[in-house]
């Protein structure tokens, strides 16, 4: 059970990419995603994210975005559906329900 933490962009990063690729390989559906600082743009309804978004559908894992760093960068009315939002409280009950917490970078 493992709780993986990106905080990069999809454009600036593989690090997403990468995490989904471990998890599709491992077929690990103990494990869950969250997306925090600019890896919350990684749930945008957009062109660019289309992939990583068929890639999250397949996975049998949650994902999480973090709700603070969404309203930071006024992302709340533009995400596609699937992701589920945490606020700071969230995650750290994310944290401890997982084992283990893998950030990605």
């Amino acid at each position: 059970m493992t709780l993986h933490l990106i905080n990069k962009s999809p454009a600036k990063s593989s690090a997403l990419n990468e995490c989904l690729s471990v998890l599709e390989a491992s077929n690990n559906s103990s494990s869950a995603i969250l997306l925090i600082e600019d890896a919350v743009y990684s749930a945008l309804k957009h062109p660019a994210n289309m992939a990583l978004h068929e890639k999250i559908k397949k996975l049998a894992s949650p994902c999480y975005l973090l709700k603070e760093d969404l309203l930071m960068r006024g992302l709340h009315a533009e995400l596609v559906e699937g992701f589920t939002i945490v606020d700071y409280a969230g995650f750290v009950q994310l944290s401890l329900d997982f084992k283990k917490v893998q950030s990605w970078s």
